[in-house]
C-alpha cells in the first residue's frame, strides 16, 4: 500500500474485517507516525473481527518495499497533487484546475504509479498494480508508456456502488455503468451523462441514480471508495469471480463494468455495443475532463489538454498548451511544476480573466 491518507486508510480499515485470506499489507509512507497508525487501527479492527490481516508499517525508499520476494502486488494511493488542495491552500493554481479540468495534474497524478510499476515491470512474476491515482487518465498514460496495469479503482467503483445501492441490487453483477472520473459530478452543459443497463435494459436517467453520491461530501465518500476497493481486493486474493466496475483496466481510458477473477481482468460489456464503442464514449467524456492519451505503446503516444485547459495554458506555458509526446513526460513534469510552484504563491483570484 503506498500512501498513508485518507483513501489509504479507508482501503486498510475496510480490508481488516472484509478479507478472510492471510495476508500481510506493508503501509509505505513518508510518515512514520502516520504509517504506524494506519497499521494500529487497522490491525486491531482486524484482531478483534478475527481476520488473518496483518498490517505492517515502512517508512523509506520504495525500491526496498517493492524488493520483497514474496509480493503479490501493489496498490498506489499517494500522488504529488492532493485533492483537497482546493480546500486547504486555496491558490491561483487550483483556480486554474477548476477552470481547465482536473486533466491538467495528470504527470503529477501520474508520478508514484509510475515509479512503481517501472519497479514491478522488472520482476518475474510480475507482480500486480492497482491505481487509485487518476486512473482514467493515469493508466492509459502508463500503459503508452509500457507500464502494464491491471486496473484502477475508486471512480466508477463509487459511482456504480451509488447506483447499487439506489437501485436496491446484492450486487453488480445486473448492473452495467460507463462512466468517467468527469462524472463524479453532474456533467457540464455539452458533456454526456454516464450510461448505465440493468438486465441488459438502459436506465433512462443514470444521474438520478447518482444523485445522492454527487450531494455527498467528497471527504465522505472516501469511506466507500476505500470499501469498495477493499472488496475488489478481498476478491482478487483470495481468487473469487466477482462483476465489478473499474477504472483503467488493463490501460483503458474511464471506467467500465468488469469481470475479475484473480488476475484475469474482462470487459462486460452493455448490449449491443463493442469496445471501440465504449472506449470511444470515455475518451470524450476524458476531453471534457481536460485530459486525453494516445494509447501507442512504446512511448509514441501523446498526452493532448481539452480546449479549456489548452487555451489556459497558451498563456502561461505555451509549451504544452499543444500536449506533448509521453516520452516527453519528465519535461513536461518539470515544465509544469514550475508553473504550479509560481502559481501557488498567487491568490485563487489572481489570473481570473486572463485567457477570456
Amino acid at each position: 500500500m503506498v500512501g498513508t491518507g485518507a483513501l489509504a486508510r479507508s482501503i486498510c480499515y475496510s480490508l481488516a474485517v472484509l478479507c478472510a485470506v492471510p495476508v500481510r499489507v506493508e503501509v509505505s509512507g513518508r510518515d512514520q507516525r502516520r504509517a504506524e497508525e494506519v497499521c494500529f487501527v487497522a490491525g486491531t479492527r482486524a484482531v478483534t473481527a478475527g481476520r488473518p490481516v496483518r498490517f505492517v508499517p515502512h517508512v523509506g525508499d520504495l525500491e526496498s518495499v517493492l524488493a520483497a520476494p514474496d509480493l503479490d502486488g501493489v496498490l498506489v494511493c499517494a500522488s504529488s497533487q492532493s485533492p483537497w488542495e482546493a480546500t486547504t491552500r486555496p491558490s491561483a493554481w487550483t483556480a486554474l484546475l477548476r477552470r481547465a479540468g482536473f486533466g491538467l495534474a495528470l504527470p503529477f497524478q501520474a508520478e508514484a504509479a509510475l515509479r512503481a510499476g517501472r519497479l514491478l515491470a522488472t520482476r518475474t512474476p510480475r507482480p500486480w498494480l492497482l491505481n487509485g491515482c487518476f486512473p482514467d487518465a493515469v493508466n492509459p498514460l502508463l500503459a503508452a508508456l509500457g507500464v502494464p496495469v491491471l486496473a484502477g479503482f475508486g471512480n466508477v467503483g463509487l459511482l456504480a456502488a451509488s447506483a447499487q445501492a439506489a437501485l436496491g441490487l446484492p450486487d453488480q453483477s445486473r448492473l452495467r455503468l460507463l462512466a468517467h472520473h468527469v462524472h463524479l459530478h453532474a456533467p457540464a452543459t455539452g458533456v454526456a451523462e454516464a450510461l448505465a443497463w440493468v438486465d441488459d435494459e438502459p436506465v433512462a436517467d443514470p444521474g438520478a441514480l447518482l444523485a445522492a453520491q454527487r450531494a455527498t461530501d467528497r471527504a465522505e465518500l472516501n469511506q466507500i471508495t476505500g470499501h469498495t476497493a477493499a472488496l475488489l481486493l478481498t476478491a482478487l486474493l483470495a481468487g473469487t469471480p466477482l462483476d465489478t466496475h473499474l477504472p483503467g483496466p488493463h490501460g483503458r481510458p474511464g471506467g467500465y463494468p468488469v469481470r475479475l477473477h484473480g488476475t484475469d481482468l474482462t470487459l462486460r460489456l452493455p448490449p449491443g455495443l463493442g469496445e471501440p464503442q465504449v472506449v470511444a464514449f470515455n475518451e470524450r467524456a476524458a476531453m471534457a475532463d481536460g485530459v486525453t492519451v494516445d494509447r501507442a505503446t512504446g512511448g509514441g503516444g501523446r498526452v493532448r489538454f481539452g480546449p479549456a485547459a489548452a487555451e489556459e495554458l497558451a498563456g502561461l506555458a505555451p509549451d504544452l498548451a499543444a500536449g506533448f509526446p509521453v516520452g516527453d513526460l519528465d519535461s513536461a513534469t518539470a515544465e509544469l511544476g514550475a508553473l504550479r510552484d509560481r502559481l501557488r504563491a498567487e491568490p485563487a483570484g489572481r489570473l481570473q480573466g486572463v485567457t477570456g
